[in-house]
């Protein structure tokens, strides 16, 4: 995808210049684009770079965030609940959200582990069974009651989601992962208990 090779090329121009001799960055790591698709009018992934791997969504030309300022934060509702995105603006690729799964990238031994990490991310979003065990399953059946528990409940414990697939993620690193673990995201199932 386009917009995926764009922000690769970016991030690797901004890992040769900006954070040249920063201490932060495993040099372990590549940058990697992994998992982008186009989702609700975006293109939604995951960037795996020296130093951080953000979840990322792009606007494509039907995104409309007028008015939407730098730093604000939003949130988006998938499968496996609500995650909360900050608005950030690069000159060479314009505006964008992250929502920070680690930083900085030490915990990785390499570069396949950060890859697969980042798959299991992109894909556990997509799993409605994990929103189960995000705590999402006592929502009310009335729409305006599910949105205000959304906004109160869920968007408390976006940060804390994304803390424990974090911390499961290391852990999981530290011991090998089977294929079918992996492909199962049975690390992010784990990580959200």
């Amino acid at each position: 995808m386009g917009a995926a090779y764009h922000l690769e090329q970016l991030y690797e121009n901004i890992r040769v210049t900006r954070m040249v001799g920063v201490p932060i960055l495993n040099e372990k790591i590549k940058v990697q684009a992994v998992g982008f698709r186009e989702w609700n009018q975006h293109v939604l992934g995951v960037l795996i770079t020296p130093w951080f791997m953000n979840l990322m969504l792009l606007p494509t030309e039907n995104t409309s965030w007028d008015g939407f300022k730098f730093g604000s934060k939003h949130s988006y509702t998938f499968e496996a609940g609500a995650f909360e995105f900050i608005l950030g603006e690069e000159e060479d690729l314009g505006q964008y959200m992250s929502c920070s799964m680690f930083s900085p990238m030490f915990d990785f031994e390499n570069h396949q582990a950060a890859v697969e990490t980042a798959e299991a991310i992109v894909s556990g979003m997509f799993k409605i069974e994990n929103k189960e065990e995000l705590g999402s399953e006592d929502l009310p059946n009335d729409d305006k009651a599910q949105e205000d528990i959304a906004e109160e409940s869920m968007l408390e414990t976006v940060v804390e989601g994304a803390q424990a697939i974090g911390s499961m993620a290391k852990e999981s690193l530290e011991k090998p992962l089977s294929r079918r673990e992996l492909l199962r995201g049975g690390f992010l199932k784990n990580a959200v208990k």
